[in-house]
């Protein structure tokens, strides 16, 4: 009995275990597929409204918002653009930090994925310290 006891305990957790490994490895091949990563970036200009066709072809009024990026391995910067719809609930102003989300592969396609107001650095990693007070 206490055999049974123990050996289902090991399969139990060699089945957490496996589990486990399939989450991290699912996640590691679909960024890998995906090629997709995610940096801070700044609102750089807000022109509109504007009359003309947006993304998607259909004609409306709309807010062109322009996006200046760097990648999280330091080349840049890019820029991205959006048109948005007057009437959306998201108005971005100049120097507003956002989201974007960009392919690492080349031709580098980027969107905007959202706004953010905690994102701790914009632009690559500076390799010098600050010192502690």
């Amino acid at each position: 009995m206490l055999t049974i006891a123990v050996v289902g305990g090991f399969g139990l957790v060699l089945l957490v275990a496996a589990c486990i490994l399939a989450d991290v490895v699912a996640g590691s091949r679909r960024r890998l597929v995906l090629g997709e990563e995610k940096t801070a970036g700044r609102v750089t200009r807000v022109r509109g409204p504007v009359r003309g066709q947006l993304d998607g072809g259909v004609p409306a009024a709309y807010v062109e918002i322009t996006v200046e990026y760097y990648t999280r391995h330091g080349e840049g910067p890019f820029e991205v653009h959006r048109r948005m719809p007057v009437g959306s609930r998201n108005p971005y102003a100049v120097d507003d930090r956002v989201i974007v989300s960009y392919d690492v592969r080349t031709p580098r396609r980027a969107r905007l994925a959202g706004r953010v107001s905690h994102w701790p650095q914009l632009g690559p990693r500076s390799s010098t310290t600050v010192p502690m007070p």
